[in-house]
């Protein structure tokens, strides 16, 4: 079953296009990696599929549902960064 997926989308910084045109599709229980050199936009696409970039162009969706302006999706999203590093505006909560 396709969880998530992106059409068109992209991502300029000032006239440079980071990400353009990226089309993927993501399904449930797979595991995907994505790899790529140094400034391939790997960090810029993930980061808008978590909502903490938003795309210039393009749509992701879940569960065929268009996430721009949602946050409740990302609750079914799993994420390992290679060197985890969090908004320093952040503070962590415990739930129990």
């Amino acid at each position: 079953m396709e969880i998530l997926r992106t059409e068109n989308l992209g991502k300029r910084f000032g006239e440079k296009w980071v990400l353009n045109d990226v089309n993927l599709e993501f399904y449930e229980g797979e595991i995907t990696i994505i790899s790529g050199p140094n400034g391939s936009g790997k960090t810029t696409f993930i980061k808008s599929i978590l909502g903490l970039v938003v795309p210039s162009k393009g749509r992701i969706l879940f569960k065929g549902k268009e996430v721009a302006g949602e946050s409740e999706y990302r609750r079914y999203l799993g994420y390992m960064p290679q060197i985890p590093k969090f908004p320093e505006n952040l503070t962590p909560q415990r739930d129990f």
